[in-house]
């Protein structure tokens, strides 16, 4: 959860490995190849985790059914686009990125998936000032638990703020006009 990001899980994603109100990242490495001016081609792997608060958050809106999420994720997109994107302000978007996560219910692990299609909005000084995760298809648990996850995750404050954050550390590295 995180991803990277302007990007959502470029957001969300593309942080230094510490500790944001929402997620953990986990085996990142979307910032190193984002910052990378020569890298036009942006494919890395990424994961997060959900920090305490938001897990005690998504088990009280899952009535107990999930106590945790641990997610990776591969994460395309080319440079050129997020950068056109970017100076032609507003949002933000990168396609669907397929996500792979452990859901803890029962104390037992459950595969899912799901796909991201971030959306990060940024305002006229060039900030990133919301974020939207864009989750939808997220397969491998019944309904309606589906979609009670899928609408916990895409409504978090906590889970926005970090892609917001995640988002205003990588545009100062972005090539101006």
């Amino acid at each position: 959860m995180k991803l990277s990001v302007l990007f959502i899980i470029l957001c969300c994603l593309a942080l230094p490995a510490l500790s944001r109100a929402g997620v953990v990242l986990e085996g990142d490495a979307c910032r190193q190849v984002f910052d990378n001016p020569k890298a036009e081609q942006i494919a890395c792997q990424t994961g997060f985790r959900l920090d305490p608060v938001t897990r005690s958050r998504l088990e009280s809106n899952s009535f107990g059914f999930v106590s945790d999420l641990a997610c990776s994720a591969v994460i395309t997109a080319k440079r050129s686009e997020v950068v056109a994107r970017l100076h032609a302000k507003g949002d933000v978007a990168l396609p669907p990125q397929e996500v792979r996560c452990n859901l803890v219910s029962g104390g037992d692990p459950v595969p899912v998936r799901f796909h991201l299609a971030p959306v990060v909005r940024i305002d006229a000084s060039g900030r990133a000032v919301d974020a939207r995760l864009g989750i939808r298809d997220l397969t491998g648990i019944p309904e309606p638990l589906a979609t009670a996850v899928a609408e916990f995750l895409n409504s978090d404050p906590g889970l926005r703020r970090s892609i917001v954050s995640a988002a205003n550390e990588i545009l100062p590295n972005l090539p101006r006009k």
